[in-house]
């Protein structure tokens, strides 16, 4: 029996390679019925509506209806697998639906999209599904905008975050637009290389609720601290930092250091008395 250091890391090879490229096609899909399984005792049933919600907020984005029953199923499946004395967790992303044989016409399901993401189990569960649906989410999202482009989402990466999102990316301009909105100002200092700050771009700043209270209340501001000057005295240790600067003293009046969850954020700039 091959000996499990081999085995894992062979499983994950196969998975990276099997996802670089599909037979699939997601051309012309425009209805689908999400749906979330979680067959594994050791992801909270809890998180099942969290994932639908993420689901649905995926296929809203990319144009695609999920209002009401369709035969065709958008699932996302979690599930486990016992390799020697491990626990690896599946997570899956596939289209099911009833097509025909070619030769005889009879109708038959099929999955006709199909993509996984493997991650050993251990106290760290939760970031490691998130990591999963972030990356199969963004697969299907890829492809689905090259094969749909007339509806597809333009792509919000790093580079182009600022622009996509109307956040300043001038210290100074900035503070001038401030004062003259009266508005306080929302500054996220980011750095290269860093993976919180990209989590925290696309599973916090990204969402529709979390920026419609961002553009209401606040100029947001972004700046790479290894590319972009900034007042030092605002620097921390880690990144991404973001400061709330208030437009008459132009002083931070609150500080968040490190990543903060969605609801964490949106209750910050909820209940920020200041703004």
């Amino acid at each position: 029996m091959m000996h499990l250091k081999y085995i894992l890391p062979a499983l994950l090879f196969l998975n990276t390679l099997l996802s670089a490229g599909t037979m699939y096609t997601l051309s012309g899909i425009e209805k689908v019925y999400p749906v979330v399984e979680i067959g594994s005792k050791r992801v909270p049933q809890k998180y099942k509506s969290l994932i639908m919600a993420q689901l649905k907020e995926s296929a809203d984005e990319l144009g695609l209806d999920t209002k009401g029953y369709d035969p065709r199923s958008l699932a996302l499946l979690v599930n486990e697998l016992y390799i020697g004395n491990s626990v690896v967790i599946k997570v899956r992303l596939v289209i099911g639906e009833e097509v025909k044989r070619l030769d005889s016409g009879e109708k038959t399901f099929a999955l006709t999209y199909d993509d996984a993401v493997h991650f050993t189990a251990d106290e760290d569960i939760e970031e490691h599904l998130e990591d999963a649906m972030d990356e199969l989410l963004a697969r299907f999202s890829e492809q689905y905008g090259e094969e749909n482009k007339a509806i597809a989402k333009v792509v919000v990466d790093e580079n182009n975050f600022a622009a996509a999102m109307g956040y300043e990316t001038n210290y100074e301009t900035a503070l001038k637009k401030a004062k003259k909105a009266q508005k306080n100002v929302m500054l996220v200092l980011v750095s290269n290389y860093c993976p919180w700050c990209r989590k925290f771009e696309q599973r916090v700043l990204l969402k529709k609720e979390v920026d419609a209270v961002i553009q209401k209340n606040y100029i947001p501001l972004i700046i790479n601290k290894e590319r972009d000057s900034f007042p030092k005295e605002l620097d921390m240790a880690f990144t991404p930092i973001i400061h709330f600067i208030d437009y008459k003293t132009l002083r931070s009046y609150k500080s968040l250091l490190g990543y903060n969850s969605k609801e964490e954020f949106l209750h910050t700039i909820k209940t920020d008395s200041s703004k």
